[in-house]
């Protein structure tokens, strides 16, 4: 079996959608498929990984996103007929579908609905956070989404808010698959009192982690609000681990406030990731948009509480695991920083539920559903 991936929001650097294909690829090698992935990217590449391929094929920049983009359908057309595969998946509800559409012919294809563009866009690219703008971008472009989505096998949502989101733009043939985590990897026996003093914690201290791109549709901004609040804490660490567009703003906060905020490179690997995130007595999960939230899932599979907006995905992973810290309205940096609060005093017996709540997802679990929904068509 010959499974093509096409998405405009790969990167290789990237986050969720990033560990997302490169789970798929390793999935794939080990199932005896063959798995090939094409992003947008600088420059063509080719690379090996996991024993699938990545394709990137050269692309112009999105704006401020940090992304490239799609803007010619020919060479994805081409490495298309190239490839002649079983399966055709896209990661974009934007133009890809458009791109490829005649060139499928009669090939399943599927979605999977990785970002909830049309109210991300706005965000991301322009830090738009409020007023007019983005509910008229969403309005013009959730149509532009059904069509592209509309004549496709199937489309997947990770949890609840997608497939609303995804039946709020007039969409039917609708699978829930969830996302998965390695529960070995983001472990509570991956603590580090070592790293936490490294970092100035007390012994009774508190250790608040944000990790992932500093950028508004993560909720930075709401963070930043927030730490007028978490600072009047005693013995609270706010630690970001990151890069984005926000960068110089969240330096300056943590220039002004040296002894409760500290900053860290972008985190290169799964295993630094789980080493934070056991060692953080709360994580940070602001996002207003985010269409699963696997942080979310890893930080409850290492027994850390998170506080996530309740708009989004985030909030569904924290309400089944047995937690209630979350908060609205997501813009607010004092019912953010109530939630974090909250998450920080949690006990260890909720911990322990947390984990085991996380280990029911798993990656296997995922890829099988997803198999099972490209095989019934």
């Amino acid at each position: 079996m010959k499974v093509l991936d096409i998405n405009n929001l790969y990167s290789p650097t990237g986050g969720g959608i990033h560990i997302y294909h490169h789970e798929k690829l390793k999935w794939c090698k080990a199932n005896g498929i063959e798995n090939l992935l094409l992003y947008p990217s600088s420059e063509n590449t080719t690379v090996s990984v996991h024993g699938g391929t990545v394709k990137g094929l050269k692309s112009p920049r999105l704006a401020g996103s940090g992304y490239n983009f799609f803007t010619r359908g020919e060479p994805i057309r081409q490495a298309l007929k190239e490839f002649n595969p079983d399966v055709v998946e896209l990661g974009s509800g934007m133009v890809v579908p458009g791109m490829v559409h005649r060139a499928l012919n009669g090939i399943p294809s599927f979605a999977y609905f990785h970002s909830n563009w049309p109210e991300t866009l706005p965000l991301s690219t322009l830090g738009i956070t409020g007023g007019i703008l983005p509910y008229l971008f969403r309005k013009l472009t959730m149509p532009v989404m059904r069509r592209a989505y509309k004549p496709l096998n199937a489309v997947i949502g990770a949890s609840d808010y997608s497939i609303q989101k995804l039946q709020d733009a007039g969409l039917t043939k609708l699978s829930k698959v969830p996302l998965g985590t390695n529960p070995d990897i983001f472990h509570p026996n991956k603590r580090s009192e070592e790293l936490r003093k490294s970092l100035g914690i007390k012994n009774n201290g508190k250790m608040i982690l944000y990790m992932g791109r500093l950028a508004p549709e993560k909720g930075i901004h709401v963070l930043l609000k927030a730490c007028t609040h978490l600072f009047k804490q005693k013995d609270l660490v706010v630690v970001v681990a990151g890069g984005g567009h926000w960068d110089k703003e969240v330096k300056r906060m943590a220039g002004l406030n040296p002894d409760k905020m500290k900053i860290l490179n972008r985190v290169t690997t799964r295993a630094e990731a789980a080493k934070l995130m056991a060692s953080a007595d709360a994580f940070i999960s602001a996002g207003p948009l985010e269409t699963f939230s696997l942080v979310t899932l890893e930080a409850l599979s290492c027994g850390t509480p998170v506080a996530a907006c309740s708009k989004a995905a985030a909030s569904e992973l924290i309400i089944k695991s047995g937690g209630n810290s979350t908060y609205s309205p997501w813009n607010s940096g004092k019912a953010l920083a109530e939630a974090i609060l909250k998450a920080a005093s949690t006990k260890k017996e909720k911990r322990d539920d947390f984990r085991n709540f996380a280990e029911n997802y798993t990656w296997d679990a995922c890829f099988r559903k997803i198999f099972q929904i490209y095989n019934s068509h």
